[in-house]
């Protein structure tokens, strides 16, 4: 059953701290290790920034939004993100959950 990862994150001190050399052989690293995953198995939904003023919002700055054909792919995407050292540079919430569908969540709900 396929899955979706929601990830919310913050830029930390330690990112705005370092210089845009390091930056960018930082991104390089993460482009590089996206390579090993397979693009039919996990695929970017959607990146961006996080808009203001929405009612509920997040206080977060920016989000990202993966589909993942499994538990495991999306098990592996996390542990993969955090190898590169995402989490010394972007404070993140993750949220995952099987693609269940609106007849399966409302059941969820109701049964709370």
């Amino acid at each position: 059953m396929s899955h979706t990862l929601i990830e919310l994150y913050t830029a930390t001190p330690a990112w705005a701290a370092l210089p845009p050399e390091q930056r960018t052989a930082f991104f390089d690293r993460i482009g590089a290790g996206m390579q090993h995953f397979d693009p039919a198995r996990i695929t970017a939904v959607a990146m961006g920034r996080v808009l203001p003023g929405v009612a509920h919002g997040s206080s977060e700055q920016f989000y990202a939004v993966w589909r993942c054909e499994s538990r495991e792919d999306a098990d592996a995407l996390v542990e993969g993100i955090a190898a590169t050292g995402w989490h010394r540079y972007f404070t993140t919430t993750n949220a995952l959950g099987a693609d269940d569908g609106m007849a399966q969540h409302l059941t969820d709900l109701a049964a709370l």
